[in-house]
């Protein structure tokens, strides 16, 4: 590889990384303008809410003491001063029947309008609007441009959300305007721009269409022009960004120098930009180069030692090989000259192959004890390799044995029957289970092998027979221990229970457990004699087989139990947080907005009850956030409602808002598929990890990643903060808690912390059917 080569590829690789570096921060932007939508949207809702709440208590104290005009009023004196947002965000009311605005806390001149007059002075057909997404709905987000005569027919981007007041024939809504959220939005943005680098001396920078800076690392910068940054020969690398931005692509690479304030010396820097069109701006990621110059130098300088070293190995093992040769063409030309070419090479052909030596082949009389040695040797390693195959054999049947989560308990014995029968070298087997009084025994496998009864199936698989009557098993329970029959009595030749075939040569091996014979397996017709090499081989396996069997009934009575315990305990939990949303939610957000109308009239009539009230509303606040976050976290309403991203989506502003960490949330796919059970597991498990890391770990950033697919889901919660040292089934109720959740939806749970890197917990699962 040449030095441009390397210069190129360390020139892509710089390329890949600052448009990467870019790439994330137009990721942050769309995330961050996506949160803020949400959390607009939820306000609104909110409010909307709390009026509804105040209109229903109003009207059910005085719906027989007044008349519904005069309960309209109440209601509208009460809305009318409530403003937020700085003031931005208003109320409004009109009615259904005759499209009358009865309130219009923005813009007064609307009320006591028709929609028809509305219509004609704004343009916007509002109030058909409204009523057709009430009749629909019931409630929903509106969206529409208001034209304000007072400002010259400028149109006003809104936002609202209405919902029907059924007593009064009403719908109650509430408006922000969109400008102020955008600009609020950016300013925010920006705020989080200006803090961000990547690399040793990555930076992140920006400006307007118009060439004005409005981020930079030298923040003097800010407020100049874009067109005013020159580098150190006076090129206006300025203008390049600019140009690059505006041009039909949008972006584009610009490769300059400039002085670097470290070492004041010139030096190559390569940056990226790129048109964030929806604000008008132009965004851009750069770094300096320094490291391709000292890696093109380390490089040449590595590839002049590895050139030296390859010719001097060359050439010392071009003299060693031909050395080598002349020494071989020397022997061979010896072993030529003595005649005994033939029987080196047969000898040498026999140790591979295991062929034994045929002394007819021999042409000297004084090889022949060679000969016979070298077919000892022969016998010996075939009969070693026997005994490691058997042995390799066992060890793999016991490692399939563990991977066969799935299969049933008749699947696995039939397996394991199947694999002594090879291992023992015998024709025919059976396996049979023994009841804990030692008196019965049940037939649970039996197995002949191909060319012997092919196809036959034992008949008396699952029936039981007490020990007495079962032949060949029972006597190896009655005698404790193993039995061998290698003799070939015809007296005693036959067929003998439970094996299916004429039997010539049996052994029949019982396996204990706490001291009580619990199986029993035997084998019959090896071409061989059995020996206690097929006991141990039988012992070991059976012995095996039955700690797995043991291992799988404790964990799937184990796992019945927890499933049962987490029903019991999300039942309960729904119901007690349905009680706390519903009921005591709603109340308490009633009893604040009554005590703010209270407060506002006393400031004129009594200053001083009036701020006495203030603390009682802060209570009172402290109590309605108290509540909407404990009936979230029991009743996950939001889930079942709106789905896992929506849920898990508040669950990122609720994070940011408590606690002081950065939280983040990536998903792909489509959670549509995943049903209501499943969806509020993940959700609690997502809910646990993210809080636990957020109150424990004392970390900067916490990500939630999702992604789902027709086939199933992986989900991560990964933060930067303090890992913990103890393993994680030490490390409280909350990662139990997680496990039981992931075991109830059949999901997979791993959690991986680091003193240093942070802690990941990862669940995985498929989809149910």
């Amino acid at each position: 590889m040449t030095i441009d080569n390397i210069r190129e590829n360390y020139q892509d690789q710089y390329e890949v990384r600052v448009k990467e570096e870019l790439r994330n921060v137009t990721d942050f932007i769309d995330y961050r303008r996506s949160q803020h939508e949400i959390r607009v949207e939820r306000d609104i809702r909110e409010r909307v809410q709390s009026a509804y709440t105040i209109a229903s208590h109003m009207y059910r104290l005085y719906k027989d003491e007044k008349s519904e005009a005069e309960l309209r009023s109440m209601v509208i004196e009460v809305l009318r001063p409530i403003r937020w947002n700085s003031g931005r965000g208003y109320y409004f009311t009109g009615r259904i029947g005759s499209g009358i605005i009865d309130l219009f806390a923005d813009e007064p001149s609307f009320e006591n309008m028709t929609a028809a007059r509305f219509r004609e002075i704004t343009g916007q057909d509002m109030v058909a609007d409204i009523v057709s997404i009430i009749r629909d709905k019931g409630a929903g987000i509106y969206r529409y441009n208001l034209v304000k005569p007072k400002f010259g027919g400028r149109r006003f981007g809104m936002i609202t959300f209405v919902k029907y007041f059924k007593p009064l024939d009403w719908f109650i809504g509430a408006g922000l305007y969109n400008d102020d959220l955008e600009q609020i939005l950016q300013q925010d943005v920006l705020v989080r721009l200006q803090e961000m680098q990547f690399g040793k001396d990555g930076e992140v920078f920006g400006f307007r269409f118009d060439g004005t800076i409005i981020c930079n690392k030298n923040k003097r910068l800010i407020g100049r022009s874009i067109s005013d940054l020159r580098g150190d020969k006076g090129t206006s690398y300025g203008k390049s960004f600019l140009q690059s931005g505006l041009s039909e692509r949008g972006e584009g690479y610009v490769l300059y120098a400039v002085d670097q304030p470290l070492t004041g010396t010139s030096h190559q820097k390569l940056s990226f930009v790129r048109a964030y069109n929806d604000w008008q701006w132009i965004l851009g990621a750069s770094m300096f180069m320094d490291e391709m110059e000292q890696v093109i130098a380390a490089e040449t300088q590595t590839y002049r030692k590895i050139t030296f070293q390859n010719v001097f190995i060359f050439v010392v093992l071009f003299f060693v090989a031909v050395s080598f040769l002349l020494f071989s063409t020397h022997l061979y030309s010896l072993k030529i000259k003595e005649g005994i070419s033939l029987f080196t090479a047969f000898f040498r052909e026999a140790a591979d192959s295991n062929v034994k030596i045929s002394n007819e082949n021999l042409a000297f009389k004084e090889f022949e004890t060679l000969g016979r040695l070298a077919n000892k040797m022969v016998d010996e390693r075939v009969k070693n390799e026997l005994l490691l195959h058997r042995d390799e054999l066992r060890l793999d049947t016991l490692l399939r044995l563990g991977m066969m989560e799935n299969h049933s308990l008749q699947e696995k014995y039939d397996f394991v029957l199947q694999r002594i029968v090879k291992i023992t070298r015998s024709k025919e087997g059976y396996l049979a289970l023994v009841n804990d009084a030692q008196t019965f025994i049940s037939i649970r496998s039996s197995f002949v092998s191909s060319g012997l009864a092919s196809g036959k199936k034992a008949g008396d698989v699952g029936v039981s027979r007490s020990v007495v009557e079962s032949g060949s098993a029972g006597e190896a329970v009655l005698g404790k221990s193993a039995v061998i029959v290698n003799s070939s009595n015809e007296a005693e030749d036959g067929v003998a229970y439970p094996y299916r075939t004429f039997v010539r040569r049996r052994l029949d091996v019982p396996i204990y457990n706490d001291g009580k014979i619990v199986l029993v397996a035997g084998v019959c017709n090896n071409s061989e004699e059995y020996d206690n090499f097929d006991i141990r081989q039988m012992t070991m396996l059976l012995e095996g087989m039955w700690l797995h069997v043991l291992k799988q009934c404790s964990e799937e009575e184990l796992a019945k139990l927890e499933r049962q315990i987490i029903a019991v305990s999300e039942e309960e939990r729904s119901r007690i947080g349905r009680d706390l949303h519903d009921d005591l939610g709603s109340h308490l957000t009633g009893v604040e907005l009554l005590s703010k109308v209270l407060q506002q009239r006393l400031e004129g009539e009594a200053p001083e009850m009036a701020e006495a009230l203030g603390p009682i509303r802060n209570l009172i606040r402290d109590a309605i956030e108290k509540t909407r976050r404990l009936s979230q976290g029991l009743y996950p309403v939001h889930v079942i409602e709106y789905g896992l991203k929506s849920a898990v989506e508040e669950l990122v502003a609720e994070t940011e808002n408590m606690f002081s960490v950065r939280c983040t949330l990536t998903c792909e796919g489509d959670d549509l598929k995943l049903g209501d059970n499943t969806a509020i597991h993940l959700h609690y498990i997502i809910r646990e990890a993210v809080f636990n890391a957020a109150r424990h770990a004392e970390p900067e950033n916490v990500g939630i990643f999702m992604m789902f697919d027709k086939f199933g889901f992986s989900v991560k919660i990964v933060d930067d903060g303090r890992g913990f040292g103890e393993k994680p089934d030490e490390a409280g109720m909350g990662f139990h808690t997680m496990k039981y959740r992931a075991k109830a939806i059949d999901a997979e749970l791993t959690i991986e912390s680091d003193a240093v890197s942070g802690t990941i917990v990862s669940v995985s699962g498929e989809v149910p059917g």
